[in-house]
């Protein structure tokens, strides 16, 4: 039992480096209103207004997930993803940004929001760095 005790541990210590690192909903929320503390999550009454994953032709959107946000007078649109490369796929797809695990839209050409995510999440645009 004592010879695998050292296989084991770099075991632990490889599969826990390669896990991918994720935003809560919680922490997206906490790092916005640290930056900016007048933004706002908009509450919808207008159901054409929701952000969807089923409007999207992407995979991997967690259902629910998405939301609008007003960040100094202009709204972006934020999703969750289940993993970073499919966040990345659907920015690239859109040509939008993304932040590790979330996608937000109708940012690009808007460089109040663009700044912002950028600061805020570290948000790239794929389309960008080709």
């Amino acid at each position: 039992m004592y010879k695998t005790w050292p296989f084991f541990i770099l075991f632990l210590l490889f599969s826990s480096c390669s896990k991918e690192q994720k935003f809560t909903s919680s922490d997206m929320w906490k790092l916005a209103v640290k930056k900016d503390p007048s933004i706002e999550l908009i509450l919808l009454t207008d159901p054409a207004k929701r952000v969807l994953c089923e409007n999207y032709q992407v995979d991997g959107c967690i259902i629910g997930s998405g939301k609008r946000i007003k960040v100094r007078l202009i709204e972006l649109m934020a999703m969750e993803f289940d993993s970073e490369e499919n966040a990345r796929k659907a920015a690239l797809a859109y040509d939008q940004y993304y932040a590790r695990n979330w996608f937000f839209d109708e940012v690009k050409g808007e460089p109040v929001l663009e700044s912002f995510i950028k600061e805020v999440y570290g948000a790239k645009n794929p389309k960008k760095s080709k």
